[in-house]
């Protein structure tokens, strides 16, 4: 009896290694995923003229959406729940038609200084009543989920 007993002990032993060595794979799996594969993260590129910003461009990170382009006027903006970080804007076409735009705010986690800059510019350049042209990704079920790419007054 105690040569059975031992050998389920070590089989529960063996168990719990096999069962350590998955999970110290998988994690180190997904630190591998974030660090090299993980979500892109967009890099907005900013264009100066007499040192202030006049437009903004690679603002989404949405890969594999049609892009389009739009012009009008800002008829309506919405910012998230802290209140500071645009999350959306309605334009208004020539046409009277108005879509809904969403701002992605991945450049948050960017530094401090990049960030800054592009919520400023962003709060400046899409302020209601403003003439724009916008680029947008159209992602999702027809492609009816447009987020902002690229943005310049007009």
């Amino acid at each position: 009896m105690f040569g059975r007993t031992s050998q389920i002990a070590g089989s529960g032993a063996v168990r719990s290694l096999v069962a350590d060595a998955f999970a110290t794979a998988l994690i180190l799996l997904a630190i591998l995923l974030l660090v090299f594969g993980g979500a892109a993260t967009a890099r907005p590129k900013l264009t100066y003229a007499g040192g202030k910003v006049v437009a903004l461009s690679n603002l989404s990170s949405d890969e594999g959406c049609l892009p389009a382009k739009l012009t009008g006027r800002i008829a309506k903006r919405e910012f998230g729940r802290d209140g500071l970080y645009l999350q959306s804007v309605v334009i208004e076409e020539p046409s009277g038609q108005r879509s809904f735009i969403n701002v992605e705010d991945g450049y948050r986690t960017l530094d401090a200084a990049t960030n800054g800059t592009v919520k400023q510019s962003l709060e400046t350049i899409l302020t209601v009543g403003r003439k724009v042209s916008l680029r947008v990704l159209a992602c999702g079920a027809a492609a009816r989920m447009l987020t902002l790419d690229a943005v310049r007054p007009l």
